[in-house]
């Protein structure tokens, strides 16, 4: 892919999950100019392999844009949380045990030579969503990330909300009830899965409980029912603490936004007070796996 003019400048998106690395090259506009190849980070064994592995694939992206590592103006990462943003330290992820405790941001800086941008992947799917998307145009903005994990982003006023230590809303990883289990336990897509086990359901992915309850099965219908009531009791803690005027929901389960929406709302609205009822915006992403990249590239210094 050769760009039709000139590029002077380029910034790149990076969106590390627990199962893929997505890697976008951005123009000063953030236009998108190129999407790099996936990598697999099953494939991962430590740090350095991740380190080898992004600076090929943005390499052989800019090759494809027939400009030089010269023109990059630097990096922006999402990478799964908890973070020690600060220190650009992955800290103790559940989704990317091999990671934690690696120097990231500091790691990829001195290979690049480019100054480095970190944050929690859902913080920068936040910022993207309310920069580029759906978010667009609210000071307040939650965005809400649904795959593997469970991620949170605050962006006020255009900003990440980070708190005192850089881990603002880790709140996937918060404690409920008495059984030892997590929000995340329960809204992630093993959650989903769990669930509809223990309903008498058969089925190895989200897609296939997507697929059944489209289908009409009761079973799948029922664990989608649970799922999206969980989600909005979630919420409505949100809610009540911050008063957002949108929360933005992503990820892979978003996909199934018509089977756990309904029970999601009605268990929002049952848990928040009058007014953020009568006011308060709750959406599917606008700009999807492109978010993150976005919110990321979006640090850059031109």
């Amino acid at each position: 892919m050769q760009p039709t003019k000139p590029i002077d400048k380029i910034a790149v998106g990076l969106d590390i999950g627990g199962s893929s690395i997505n890697t976008g090259l951005f123009d000063p506009n953030l236009d998108l100019l190129l999407r790099c190849r996936p990598i697999e980070t099953a494939t991962l064994e430590n740090g350095e392999e991740l380190l080898e592995g992004l600076l090929e694939v943005i390499d052989d992206g800019m090759g494809q844009l027939g400009v030089s590592r010269d023109k990059l103006a630097g990096i922006g990462i999402g990478c799964p949380g908890p973070l020690d943003v600060a220190n650009g330290i992955i800290l103790e992820t559940p989704n990317l045990c091999k990671l934690n405790g690696y120097h990231l941001r500091d790691k990829i800086a001195e290979a690049a030579g480019v100054p480095i941008w970190m944050d929690n992947d859902a913080n920068v799917f936040a910022l993207g969503e309310a920069s580029r998307g759906a978010g667009q145009g609210y000071p307040y903005v939650i965005g809400i990330t649904l795959g593997t994990g469970m991620g949170w982003g605050i962006v006020l006023d255009g900003k990440v909300y980070q708190g005192a230590t850089g881990t603002a809303a880790e709140y996937g990883l918060a404690l409920i009830g008495e059984d030892g289990q997590t929000w995340e336990d329960r809204i992630s897509i093993q959650g989903l899965l769990n669930t509809f086990h223990k309903l008498g359901g058969q089925a190895d992915s989200p897609k296939n409980v997507h697929d059944l309850a489209s289908q009409g099965d009761a079973t799948a219908k029922k664990a989608w029912q649970l799922y999206g009531g969980i989600l909005g009791l979630a919420l409505s803690h949100a809610v009540n603490m911050l008063d957002p005027h949108i929360i933005v929901i992503g990820g892979a389960m978003a996909g199934a936004w018509d089977h756990f929406a309904p029970a999601m709302m009605d268990t929002l609205n049952e848990h928040i007070f009058t007014l953020p009822r009568a006011n308060l915006k709750v959406c599917r992403s606008q700009l999807g796996d492109r978010a993150p990249l976005i919110g990321a590239a979006s640090q850059v210094a031109f």
